[in-house]
């Protein structure tokens, strides 16, 4: 099914998006002039009268609609979320971005990006069965810090209920040509507060997914390109929770484990007919499965009269361990604590101010087979060993910050604020690995710092509307895998082309909301100078590559547009639309080119109708479309640049429907509800690559059938 970009802006016209975009009321229960709070990565909570940018709000009856249709938590945000890049269909996020720009994703306010090697697997690291809502914050402040204007994703987890309550799922999932080879989940979790205000939460939870297929009914690779994939994949998720009321103070702690690992059986092959990656069922895989493991400790407390002010400690452990095909894995240990006061000035004006402070340790390294010594015909003599190639690695980052904001009229609402960046990494003195031949190279500590400014206005225009407009900065280091290609003998030599780059970020809009209309407009434009990226281009700054490591100033532009209208009590329609652009720039020649897949996503744009039979029984249709994008002239007559091939755009369509019981609610969903067959834009971006070797595309998934019961007792 194809749908035009203009047929698809006249549906936009119609409704809006499920995420209820920034200004939505979560609880319908809830008097209409009672303002939405958002609790985001900052400490403390904020009003979205306040907020300069767009933010929105994943709330957790939109995941429990979207968990049957959807395989992983980066799907869902992308279904959701106007901006975000359509799923990769793989466990990973290469590819997916928001506006252009790198997302970091927190955990409760604990980043759990590996930030020093960018491993991919942000969105594969917590189980939707503990999410209580997603919040997604476009652009920076200084209230989050962490890296590019692109945005952040705060995870926040369930907290404890005040009685005692017990929660159980159970779900079945097959693809409607292979209804026998199906996966199943179960989730269990137990909750409540005691006489003495502790509150408590156990959440227990574990997949077997079952093997994937496309529209053909054809088995797919469990893991299509060298990422990970969802096929036969083993999933587990333990959540504890403690929460302590005191008077004025809480006092709370979060444990929190994941793991997952896909199955691999068969070895890939290549289909010279249609270039599509296929299994080869007569020969086994022999390697490594892919896995994710995530455990992350954290301890809050919060006071709500210190000196007059209120504060906010929290402090954190976290170990990511990502494992790849090639059995390269990559581990990173973080910990570090964040100490904020927020004073409350007067009745129009409040200053929130910290410390943050954070250390990481990150390595990736897998077994080589190096050089030894020459035998007697001169041939060469090998033996395994390991080698890094990202080698011990220590983030130190300490970052004092302020964030003010000023009532300036009752139409008008400042906000403006300051933090000042300032890490090291030591990088210790390490073997580069070439061709079976070690090479020492000498370390040394490179150092950044960058004072980074945010601005923002909001205007209340009416009691429903508001403009908004702002100006924020970011700052990010290089991802450290280019010290593996160093090619000169010493990192202090090479740390000019090891950069931190600044993002200068803007975004104007207005958002309006009343009891049946939600509608939102945002406009945004950033640019970096000298930026870090990875890029083929053969019009790049040359002198500058490091296995294809180019250094360029970027720019990327774009628009979001929701609108969300309830016709009546029991039809709403909704729709979105959002697309970004990109330009590079070759600073030796002054040259313009259009930015790769890896970073720019076709248009976007979404639909759905929600229908309500009764108090019992709920239908809802959405789809999802993306796109073409064709930006670039071929290389040669063989082909084009690394991720710059053309994207062909697809639709896909999707239905739930719930039916609420005395006795639990059953859920069922049908993904890819048209059976289209199609490929994922992760898969095209090298579909027409001069070098044929890495045209590693695959196929979309076909129907899918999903059922889940849930019961709370």
């Amino acid at each position: 099914m194809k749908l035009s970009i203009l047929g698809l802006a006249v549906l936009s016209a119609l409704g809006s998006t499920s995420v209820a975009a920034e200004q939505t009321l979560q609880t319908s229960n809830q008097s209409s002039d009672i303002e939405h709070i958002i609790v985001t990565a900052s400490p403390f909570a904020q009003k979205l009268s306040d907020t300069p940018n767009s933010v929105f709000i994943v709330s957790e009856a939109d995941l429990d609609l979207q968990r049957v249709v959807a395989r992983n938590l980066s799907e869902m945000i992308s279904n959701l979320v106007p901006g975000f890049s359509p799923s990769t269909e793989t466990m990973s996020t290469f590819g997916q971005n928001f506006r252009g720009g790198k997302a970091i994703v927190m955990i409760d306010g604990v980043l759990i990006s590996t930030t020093l090697r960018a491993g991919g697997r942000d969105l594969q690291s917590i189980s939707v069965d503990v999410i209580e809502s997603i919040e997604v914050i476009k652009g920076a402040s200084a209230m989050y810090g962490n890296g590019e204007a692109g945005a952040i994703i705060n995870v926040i987890t369930k907290k404890p209920s005040v009685n005692f309550e017990m929660q159980t799922r159970v779900g079945v999932e097959a693809f409607a040509d292979k209804l026998s080879d199906a996966g199943y989940s179960i989730s269990q979790s137990f909750s409540g507060t005691t006489d003495s205000d502790l509150g408590y939460l156990l959440n227990l939870s574990g997949k077997d997914r079952g093997n994937l297929y496309d529209a053909d009914g054809e088995q797919l690779p469990g893991a299509p390109n060298n990422q990970g994939g969802m096929g036969d994949a083993d999933e587990y998720d333990v959540l504890f929770k403690l929460e302590q009321e005191f008077d004025s103070s809480r006092l709370a702690m979060l444990a929190h484990h994941y793991y997952i690992e896909n199955k691999l059986h068969y070895k890939r092959t290549v289909n010279e007919e249609n270039g599509l990656i296929e299994i080869d069922k007569t020969e086994p895989y022999v390697g490594p499965n892919p896995f994710t493991k995530l455990t992350t400790l954290q301890l809050t407390y919060d006071q709500d009269d210190f000196f007059n002010q209120q504060l906010s400690l929290s402090t954190y452990y976290s170990k990511v361990n990502v494992g790849y095909e090639s059995a390269s894995e990559i581990e990173s240990t973080r910990s570090g604590f964040k100490a904020a006061l927020q004073w409350n000035i007067n009745n129009t004006s409040r200053l929130a101010y910290g410390v943050e402070y954070g250390k990481d340790n990150t390595e990736q390294g897998r077994e080589r087979d190096v050089i030894t010594g020459i035998d007697a015909a001169g041939n060469p003599v090998t033996q395994a060993q390991y080698v890094c190639s990202v080698c011990d690695l220590t983030e130190t980052k300490l970052s004092p910050f302020a964030q003010y904001w000023n009532q300036v009229t009752d139409e008008l609402t400042l906000q403006m604020g300051l933090r000042f960046e300032n890490f090291e990494i030591e990088v210790p003195d390490y073997m580069r690995y070439r061709r079976g031949v070690l090479s020492a190279k000498q370390g040394d500590t490179l150092k950044y710092d960058k004072p980074l400014v945010n601005l923002g206005l909001v205007y209340n225009i009416a009691a429903s509307t508001d403009i908004f407009a702002s100006y924020s900065q970011g700052y990010s280091h290089a991802d450290m895998r280019m010290l593996r290609d160093m090619p000169v003998d010493s990192v202090a030599e090479f740390a000019e082309e090891i950069p931190a780059t600044q993002t200068n970020y803007y975004e104007t809009g207005l958002r309006y909301s009343d009891d049946n209309l939600q509608a939102s407009l945002s406009l945004f434009y950033s640019d970096i100078k000298d930026g870090y990226a990875y890029d083929y281009n053969v019009d790049s700054q040359a002198d500058k590559r490091v296995a294809a490591v180019i250094v360029a100033d970027e720019e990327i532009w774009g628009f979001e547009a929701t609108l969300d209208y309830q016709i009546n009590r029991e039809f709403k329609l909704g729709s979105s639309v959002s697309m970004s652009e990109g330009k590079r720039t070759n600073s030796e020649t002054g040259s313009d080119y259009w930015m790769n897949g890896t970073r720019i996503t076709p248009i976007k744009a979404s639909i759905y109708g929600d229908y309500r039979f009764n108090d019992m029984a709920s239908l809802r249709l959405q789809a999802n479309y993306v796109g073409d994008r064709d930006k670039h002239d071929r290389e040669s007559e063989a082909g084009y640049s690394f991720y710059e091939s053309p994207y062909d755009g697809y639709t896909l369509v999707d239905l739930v429907s719930t039916f609420d019981t005395d006795f639990g609610r059953f859920t069922f969903g049908i993904d890819n509800l048209l059976n289209e067959d199609y490929q994922p834009l992760v898969s095209q971006m090298n579909k027409e690559v001069i070098w044929e070797s890495y045209r590693s595309q695959f196929s979309g998934y076909g129907r899918r059938l999903a059922l889940e019961y849930s019961i709370n007792y």
